[in-house]
């Protein structure tokens, strides 16, 4: 099969064109600035071979994907029949979350969760359904990032609030990073020759956008990020966990309302808020070395959230196999992986220093009890894979 595989933002537009029989990167492209007059668009044959770069009017997610659709026609395949199916990386649609073909009904509840997905559900819709108007007839499979988690215990979804706003309104425990950890828990237990129905692994996927998670013997067990992606570890400007008696004191007290005491929250919280920094780690860390205390305690607290939650996963499944990093810090950044490791020496772990300063693959000692990864991830081909599989059980 070949499938086309979008990555969609706000303001972006990206996709993959993948031969599944090899499982091979055909052709790309990466739209930036959508929805203005000098978009910058970028097309490569295969990964890395750019074919075509252009800056000029995209209006909006449906002008991109005919971009896209006209580049691999002009320059990959004969036409469009070529295609034999379309996935999404998409966000949020409540209780319709999982890898599932984008019918009416599905696209009604991704309208109906925009609120709590207001960058990505509505470019989403849109690119769905330009996609829908030009391969007629073709699957368009989303891939939920919170259907990896949707398997967890009734407990580990619910809040203390009201049964009534789990029940009516869909306030629960979602999770995200769906497509990144099903990837690197999948590739640990690859790697490390794990029995598929007897492991305990801690993901940690570290970027801007920042969460861990717990996955026991093939099933996501919990995950730090909650109803939204702003909870869990402080993030680069997202506050993660917060009181939300929090939120009404403040606007008493600062007089804001509540819009932009969320917006705060959510766009000067974090490594950002609690630094003074852009909130990038690298800014956080030149910040540091000329003396700022707030950036010092910025970065503790990141690293202690991240020990919290990796604390919490070891009781839940009673001890852990392997630690695996990604993400542009997860992977980047040994001496916090070494500082967040270093709370696993009374379990038998032990770091290999030159392997982790030089960020290879395995950065344990020989002999340690918990094995430590460093892996890239692939979104993109958990999306394709997911697709193929919901498009190949639609048609049975």
């Amino acid at each position: 099969m070949n499938v086309i595989v979008c990555n969609i933002g706000s303001t972006s537009f990206k996709f993959q064109y993948i031969d599944m029989t090899g499982e091979r990167v055909v052709a790309r492209g990466h739209i930036e600035r959508v929805g203005s007059d000098n978009a910058r668009a970028r097309f490569y044959r295969g990964a890395d071979d750019l074919v075509r770069e252009v800056e000029e009017p995209v209006r909006n997610q449906g002008e991109a994907v005919r971009r896209g659709l006209d580049f691999l026609t002009a320059e990959i395949i004969d036409d469009l029949s070529d295609i034999d199916a379309v996935g999404f990386k998409t966000v949020q649609a409540g209780e319709k979350n999982g890898s599932v073909l984008l019918t009416g009904k599905i696209l009604g509840a991704m309208e109906d969760y925009i609120d709590m997905a207001p960058a990505h559900n509505p470019p989403y819709l849109e690119a769905i359904r330009m996609f829908g108007e030009l391969l007629p007839g073709k699957p368009l499979v989303g891939v939920f990032e919170p259907g990896f988690h949707i398997n967890r215990p009734a407990y580990a979804q619910v809040y203390g609030a009201p049964y009534e706003w789990y029940e009516r309104y869909g306030v629960r425990k979602y999770g995200y990073h769906g497509a990144s950890l099903r990837y690197v828990t999948g590739e640990t237990v690859r790697r490390l020759k794990l029995d598929p129905r007897n492991h305990k692994l801690i993901a940690c996927h570290l970027g801007g956008s920042s969460s861990v998670c717990a996955f026991k013997n093939g099933v996501a067990i919990d995950t730090s990020m909650g109803f939204s992606t702003q909870t869990g570890i402080i993030q680069a400007a997202r506050s993660g966990d917060i009181d939300a008696f929090v939120v009404p004191y403040i606007m008493k007290r600062a007089g804001i309302t509540m819009d932009e005491a969320y917006r705060e929250l959510g766009s000067n919280g974090g490594l950002k808020g609690l630094s003074g920094t852009s909130g990038d780690m690298r800014d956080v860390l030149a910040a540091i070395e000329k003396g700022s205390g707030r950036a010092k305690l910025a970065r503790d607290k990141y690293i202690y959230d991240i020990k919290f939650y990796m604390g919490a996963y070891i009781l839940l499944m009673g001890g852990v196999d392997a630690v695996c990093f990604t993400g542009g810090i997860g992977q980047k950044d040994h001496e916090l992986r070494k500082e967040v490791l270093s709370s696993l020496g009374f379990l038998g772990f032990r770091l290999d220093e030159e392997a982790n300063m030089a960020h290879r693959e395995r950065i344990d000692a020989r002999g340690s009890a918990i094995a430590a990864l460093v892996l890239d991830t692939n979104e993109e081909i958990v999306v394709a894979r997911e697709t193929v599989r919901v498009a190949k059980s639609s048609r049975m």
